[in-house]
């Protein structure tokens, strides 16, 4: 994974940050998340996602993983309140291998990450892995850089052991970059 958090101004990768922050405002309002929760933003990038959801979880934490040090710096740099009084937690990690615990988070959050996933099979097995039951996965990629079918993503997730998988294409507003949002739900306690 890389990520546009440390992209010179005019880069092509700077064009496409903007959206991706909505993208992940988006996909934290969608969470829902309550005050306690445990948040995962996976590829956490410019810390606009990690930074909304540290703000909606006064008495929980949002856990930023990311491969590239210099994007967890610039999270850090983001959101410094947040981290100081420990509401934002920042490691490294990829989608396949995030360091975290099993079943210590209740949502999971991936917004223009899954394309760039190694092995998309063993990132979802993760995710799968790290969510508490009854968890939720929200994951969000742009049409265009998504390198297989979006049936075969929604398919991934289900093998992976995620029940009331959806898989819907949508856009943040006009004109801009079609994405597929997945939402999928770790089985709860005694779920079959």
């Amino acid at each position: 994974m890389t990520s546009v958090a440390t992209s010179e101004p005019g880069t092509l990768s700077a064009l496409f940050e903007p959206g991706t922050a909505r993208a992940e405002r988006r996909l934290v309002e969608h969470a829902r998340l309550r005050p306690g929760d445990a948040v995962l933003v996976l590829g956490a990038g410019t810390g606009s996602g990690l930074r909304a959801a540290g703000e909606l979880v006064p008495r929980g934490v949002a856990i930023g993983v990311d491969p590239s040090a210099e994007a967890l710096r610039g999270c850090a740099a983001r959101c410094p309140e947040l981290v100081g009084d420990g509401r934002v937690r920042l490691r490294p990690g990829t989608a396949e291998h995030t360091g975290l615990d099993d079943s210590c988070v209740d949502v999971a959050i991936s917004t223009d990450t899954v394309h760039l996933w190694p092995d998309i099979a063993a990132g979802f097995a993760e995710l799968h892995r790290v969510l508490r039951p009854g968890g939720s996965l929200l994951l969000s990629v742009r049409r265009s850089r998504l390198r297989c079918k979006p049936l075969d993503l929604r398919l991934l997730a289900r093998n992976a052991g995620f029940a009331e998988v959806i898989m819907r294409l949508g856009s943040l507003r006009p004109f801009s970059a079609r994405r597929f949002e997945l939402l999928a739900r770790k089985p709860g306690v005694g779920a079959s």
